[in-house]
């Protein structure tokens, strides 16, 4: 813990601070608008803070809501934002899907180990593939659509994906 905190608050100042902006077209893809942002805190590691979250209703039995926060740890093998990486990545989530007969609400967290490749398109646009897998801990209950949330009564851990990302990134300087 002094560690991360010493390498939070004393970034080594020999490279130029970096910060990219981030888009995760997996998330577009359940129509879940996000955004990253990633910055740099010494010469081969980064922080990257990502949310994301569906506020929307297709139908009144259709829907898909959920917020997202999930912060992640890189170190980068070869150089700053660039081509390989590892990661320790941890989420919270708060979710309610519901589709005809059946709703589930609930919350869950989770911690997993990442990997990801940044590939550079130009002096500003990258592209990004990664993947995590972890632990996770969920709670939730079953409720049938338009009836009121029960209290989340289920609860567990899984082994499942824990970041899936295709992402655009922008650098700034």
């Amino acid at each position: 813990m002094l560690l991360l905190s010493l390498l939070l608050f004393f970034p080594d100042n020999t490279q130029a601070q970096r910060v990219a902006l981030k888009t995760n077209l997996t998330d577009w893809m359940t129509a879940s608008p996000n955004l990253s942002v990633e910055f740099a805190v010494s010469n081969r590691l980064t922080l990257d803070l990502s949310g994301t979250a569906t506020p929307f209703r297709y139908k009144p039995d259709f829907y898909f809501r959920h917020i997202r926060l999930q912060p992640e740890f890189r170190y980068w093998l070869v150089s700053l934002l660039t081509k390989h990486y590892v990661g320790i990545t941890a989420f919270y989530s708060t979710y309610d899907v519901g589709y005809k007969e059946r709703g589930y609400f609930g919350d869950s967290y989770a911690a997993g180990l990442t990997y990801g490749y940044n590939w550079i398109l130009s002096r500003r646009w990258n592209f990004e593939l990664n993947a995590g897998v972890g632990a996770i801990r969920y709670r939730l209950a079953r409720y049938r659509p338009g009836t009121a949330h029960p209290a989340p009564d289920d609860s567990g851990w899984i082994v499942a994906p824990v970041k899936l990302g295709i992402s655009f990134v922008y650098v700034l300087k």
